[in-house]
């Protein structure tokens, strides 16, 4: 029996959730199938995968990689369909039909019960999946409560956010790459040109300092003209995305907005102590003192810079960043569990 696993994307924190019931589903020995778009990391995951073509236009290429789901769907008739979160609804329908004619039950993960910006894509149709799917499954609280109140889902599953599975086991570089010095390592990582990342207060942090510690920028948009600080720029190849939050001590996620985040799973697996805006799904995954550190939403650059001043004792970060690498790994084998028994 096959599961299809139907990924519109292909890369970012959903694609290696993905990835990560992809393999684990294929190691407890199912028949997986990931349907995804081609030239991104989730079309090397080391399971089937189809991909849909690459067309010019974002609307055509998404039409079309639903019209392959489809297809894929009917040929294989698979016993599962889960769907990964959705961009345009409207033209996702067809998956939904065809899972229905082979008698598929239909999962549905819910990564963003509403998207962060207009140009994530729209939730305009959503109903209509979230009703037609047997199951729908939440990585947060927050966000099952999302489904609950905006479109009237009340039964939905809970799973712990996994591991990234598939990025942890890539290849280091043989040279810390955020430079060596006397200071703990604070770290701002990801696609740090979007408002809702809170870029402008690490810099902020940066810029007026914080004694016993140096501050770290990677990803794409990150400024590189703050004094002081290391910053890589553009997309980061996963191994050295890897070896710069191992050699952090601290990550530091200052969220607008956030329903969850594979970042936090990131930095607490690498043993990095997470420090993120309390807002949205991060206290579902964050035990403030314990695991990691909570800042208040919307607190500016002087409650952080507190935090860091708390967090300077080496052997209190270490507590908490051994603590947070119990949690995720707990959470993983509850992951495993949890899908197994659902496509069971």
């Amino acid at each position: 029996m096959t599961t299809v696993l139907v990924d519109w994307l292909g890369r970012g924190g959903i694609a290696q959730t993905t990835e990560a019931w992809a393999r684990e589903l294929d190691a407890a020995g199912e028949v997986v199938v990931v349907v995804t778009r081609p030239g991104r990391e989730l079309a090397g995951a080391p399971v089937t995968v189809v991909k849909g073509p690459e067309r010019r236009g974002r609307i055509a290429t998404h039409r079309d990689l639903a019209t392959t789901a489809a297809r894929t769907i009917e040929e294989r008739r698979p016993k599962v369909v889960v769907v990964a979160n959705y961009l345009i609804p409207p033209l996702e329908v067809p998956v939904y039909e065809a899972a229905r004619r082979v008698g598929a039950r239909i999962v549905l993960v819910v990564h963003d019960h509403r998207l962060h910006t207009r140009l994530a894509g729209t939730w305009v149709g959503m109903r209509r999946h979230v009703k037609a799917a047997d199951v729908v499954v939440a990585h947060t609280r927050f966000v099952a409560k999302g489904v609950a109140s905006g479109y009237g889902r009340n039964d939905v599953v809970v799973v712990p956010h996994p591991l990234p599975v598939g990025l942890l086991g890539a290849t280091r570089p043989p040279e810390p790459p955020l430079g060596a010095g006397p200071e703990a390592v604070a770290l701002h990582f990801g696609v740090l040109h979007r408002r809702y990342k809170g870029t402008a207060t690490v810099v902020d942090l940066a810029r007026s300092g914080v004694n016993g510690w140096r501050f770290a920028l990677v990803g794409e948009g990150a400024p590189a003209d703050v004094p002081g600080t290391v910053a890589l720029q553009g997309f980061v190849e996963p191994g050295l995305l890897l070896a710069a939050v191992e050699q952090s001590d601290a990550t530091l996620l200052p969220y607008r907005v956030a329903t969850q985040s594979g970042a936090v799973v990131l930095a607490q697996a690498l043993g990095s102590v997470a420090v993120a805006s309390a807002v949205g799904g991060i206290p579902d995954q964050i035990d403030d003192g314990v695991d990691g550190r909570l800042v208040a939403a919307g607190a500016g650059s002087r409650a952080w810079a507190g935090v860091l001043s708390d967090l300077s004792d080496p052997a209190r970060r270490s507590a908490i960043a051994a603590a947070g690498r119990r949690r995720v790994q707990e959470g993983h084998r509850r992951f495993v569990g949890a899908i197994k028994e659902l496509v069971a």
